[in-house]
C-alpha cells in the first residue's frame, strides 16, 4: 500500500512539473499564436491574448511583440557596386508586427519573430542592397548615393513584408562603411587634392585682394592729386579773374612791395610804371 502511494505521489509530481514547464505566457504588448505540432491540424494557429497557457506535448505558443522593435545586425552586409567594388556595412532596422495579422505572419514564415528577423528579414535586406548597389558606381555611393540606396531598399522591403503583417519602419546605416584598401587610398587622395585646390584658391583670392587693395590705393592717390591740382587751378583762375576785375588791387600790391627806387631800365608798356605824384 505504501509502495502504491509512493508511485501515485511520484506520478503526481511528474504531472505537476510537466504542467509548470509546459506553460507559456503572453505578456502585455504581445500577441500569441498557439500552434499544434502533431495531428491532422498540425501547424494551425490559434491567436491568443495576454495570459498563461498550458502547451503540453503537442502545442507551442509563439509570441509576437506589437510595439516597435529595433535590431542592429552584428554581421555587416556585403554588396557589390556596378564597378565591381565590394562594400561592407552594418545596418539597423526598426519594425513592428501588426497585431491583426499575427496569424498571417506565422502562416507565411512558420517561425517566431526573432527567427524571422535573423533570417528572412536579413535576407530580404541583403537581396535588396545587392540589387540596388549593382546599379550604382562606388564614386556615386561615396558622394551621397548611400542615402538613395537605403531609401530604395526600405521601400522594397515595405512592399514585400507589409502585406503579411510586418511593418518596416526604417533602415539605417550603422558605423562606418567597410571599403577595400584601394578605395580608401583613392578617398584619401581625393581629400588631399581637394584640400590642395582649396588652398590654391584661397591663395589666389588673397593675392587678388592684395592687388585690388593696391589698385584702390593708387586710384585714391591719383584722385587726391587730381583734386589737389584742380583746386589749385581753380584758385589761380579765381585770383586771376579777381585781379582782372579789380586792376587797382594789382597797383596796390606793387606799391606795397616797392622799395622806393625807380628802375634803371624800362621796356614794354609804360603804363605798368607806378605813377608818382608831381613835384610841382
Amino acid at each position: 500500500m505504501k509502495f502504491l502511494k509512493g508511485i501515485l505521489l511520484t506520478v503526481a509530481m511528474i504531472f505537476a512539473a510537466s504542467a509548470l514547464t509546459g506553460c507559456d505566457r503572453v505578456v502585455p504588448g504581445e500577441v500569441g499564436i498557439k500552434v499544434n505540432k502533431l495531428g491532422d491540424d498540425k501547424g494551425v494557429g490559434e491567436v491568443v491574448g495576454v495570459g498563461r497557457y498550458w502547451t503540453g506535448w503537442n502545442t507551442e505558443v509563439y509570441t509576437f511583440p506589437t510595439f516597435k522593435q529595433m535590431k542592429t545586425y552584428d554581421e555587416p552586409f556585403s554588396f557589390q557596386m556596378s564597378d565591381g567594388t565590394a562594400i561592407g556595412h552594418k545596418i539597423g532596422v526598426a519594425y513592428r508586427v501588426d497585431p491583426a495579422k499575427v496569424a498571417t505572419v506565422f502562416q507565411t514564415y512558420r517561425k517566431g519573430v526573432d527567427d524571422i528577423t535573423e533570417s528572412d528579414l536579413r535576407q530580404k535586406i541583403a537581396d535588396s542592397l545587392n540589387r540596388l548597389a549593382s546599379r550604382m558606381t562606388t564614386d556615386k555611393f561615396i558622394d551621397g548615393g548611400k542615402a538613395d540606396v537605403l531609401s530604395d531598399a526600405l521601400k522594397d522591403i515595405q512592399r514585400e513584408m507589409g502585406p503579411v503583417g510586418i511593418d518596416i519602419i526604417s533602415l539605417s546605416w550603422v558605423d562606418k562603411p567597410i571599403y577595400p584598401d584601394t578605395v580608401i587610398a583613392s578617398i584619401n587622395a581625393k581629400v588631399t587634392a581637394n584640400q590642395t585646390t582649396l588652398q590654391r584658391i584661397q591663395e589666389v583670392q588673397q593675392s587678388k585682394a592684395e592687388a585690388d587693395k593696391k589698385i584702390e590705393e593708387a586710384r585714391g592717390e591719383a584722385e587726391s592729386t587730381k583734386l589737389k591740382a584742380q583746386a589749385e587751378a581753380d584758385a589761380i583762375n579765381i585770383r586771376g579773374n579777381a585781379l582782372r576785375s579789380n586792376p587797382e588791387v594789382l597797383k596796390l600790391n606793387l606799391i606795397d612791395k616797392w622799395d622806393g627806387k625807380l628802375p634803371v631800365y624800362q621796356a614794354g608798356d609804360a603804363q605798368n610804371i607806378i605813377s608818382l605824384p608831381s613835384s610841382k
